[in-house]
């Protein structure tokens, strides 16, 4: 990772990322009950990712999974795989080249430049949120390389897999 050329880039960089606000911001105490309940409902929460419950099909559009998830106020910043409905102050981080792994490589550094803000008057808000900058890896003609962040996630992963084991099942 040390001999790699690295380079700033800003989250409001439209060529790299689209940040926008959630689709539709339901309050939880105007969620619809009508049917099986199989949609993530995403709140800014800091536990489980952001799950609060699973909810039925709402009115309201719905967000498309394969995200990164930055909850105002709170500064939580996760993955979401699938698609889901959000409670308010939800904004969402998208990139194409986006998967797990590489998400999982962006969100500590997302994170680490949420630090600075908080609860508050001095919260992340979409604005601050644009101007907020990610020091990513990247190809010898400037751009972000995206195949590496998921390589080094996948290498990281093994070696994880490989040092803890899980405990044996009681036979």
């Amino acid at each position: 990772m040390k001999n790699r050329e690295w380079k700033t880039f800003s989250l409001g960089d439209d060529t790299y990322f689209t940040l926008h606000s959630t689709l539709n911001g339901i309050d939880k105490n105007k969620l619809v009950d009508s049917g099986e309940k199989i949609y993530p409902y995403i709140t800014r929460s800091k536990n489980n990712n952001g799950l609060d419950m699973f909810v039925s099909k709402q009115s309201q559009g719905i967000n498309k999974g394969n995200v990164i998830i930055i909850g105002l106020d709170t500064q939580t910043v996760f993955y979401q795989e699938s698609d889901f409905y959000t409670g308010q102050n939800v904004q969402i981080l998208y990139n194409e080249h986006l998967t797990k792994n590489i998400s999982f490589f962006l969100i500590p550094i997302i994170k680490k430049q949420l630090a600075v803000l908080n609860w508050g008057g001095n919260g992340a808000t979409l604005g601050r949120l644009k101007k907020k900058k990610v020091v990513l890896p990247v190809k010898e003609d400037g751009t972000p390389d995206w195949n590496f962040m998921e390589e080094y996630i996948c290498i990281k992963s093994s070696q994880v897999k490989r040092t803890y084991k899980l405990p044996k099942t009681h036979e």
